[in-house]
């Protein structure tokens, strides 16, 4: 970058400089030296930066474009010697800026990650036992079974909390209609098992059998 820097600053410099060599003195000659630097076409110094993303080709014809226009400067400073070698060290620093970026890898570009999913927790120990009070509290089957659509469409269950709330269903058929609606938030389908236990007739047992065995909407 700081041979880019040179090479801007001479392009811009070199008119003025040569009509300046016109009208001063010779002694004003030996005080015009090169800044001093690396020789012409070193590789430039490795120091440690920040990576940034840029356009190949884009740069590729802006270095291309500083170089024309130092070839252009040079051809008018023929007579001045320092000055053409001021230039053509500049000309080397931005040949050597360009193979640098020609064979520099391409910039791996990391996958974005989905969002994280979120985590689904059963439902807690307190909001479980304000929900068998609150079917408790209903004394007819039907509005209890309505209490418990109301917590079933924002909670999940564990088995076990299931069976502490099949226990408060007097009838078995309406223990089957709980289960319908907490079989797809159940979180732990493996322990379905333990679900018999609430069921004493074979029939209620086979009709549990095909609501776990549901697919899950």
């Amino acid at each position: 970058m700081r041979a880019v820097l040179i090479a801007v600053a001479t392009l811009l410099a070199a008119p003025a400089l040569a009509q300046n060599n016109k009208q001063e003195p010779p002694t004003a000659k030996a005080d015009f030296r090169p800044p001093p630097g690396p020789g012409p076409g070193a590789p430039l110094p490795n120091t440690q930066a920040t990576p940034v993303v840029v356009d190949r080709d884009t740069l590729m014809r802006q270095l291309a474009g500083i170089n024309d226009r130092l070839a252009q400067a040079a051809s008018k400073a023929k007579k001045d010697k320092q000055l053409l070698k001021l230039i053509d060290d500049a000309r080397a620093d931005l040949k050597e800026v360009g193979r640098q970026v020609t064979n520099a890898p391409p910039t791996r570009l990391e996958p974005q990650r989905p969002p994280p999913l979120p985590t689904v927790q059963p439902i807690t120990e307190a909001m479980l036992r304000s929900l068998v009070a609150a079917i408790r509290n209903e004394p007819f089957s039907d509005d209890q079974l309505a209490v418990l659509e109301e917590a079933v469409s924002t909670q999940y269950f564990l088995v076990a909390q299931t069976q502490d709330i099949l226990r408060n269903f007097r009838f078995s058929q309406d223990r089957l209609k709980a289960m319908r609606m907490l079989r797809p938030r159940l979180l732990d389908l493996e322990n379905g098992f333990k679900l018999y236990e609430s069921f004493d007739y074979s029939n209620d047992k086979d009709e549990l059998k095909r609501i776990l065995a549901a697919p899950t909407p």
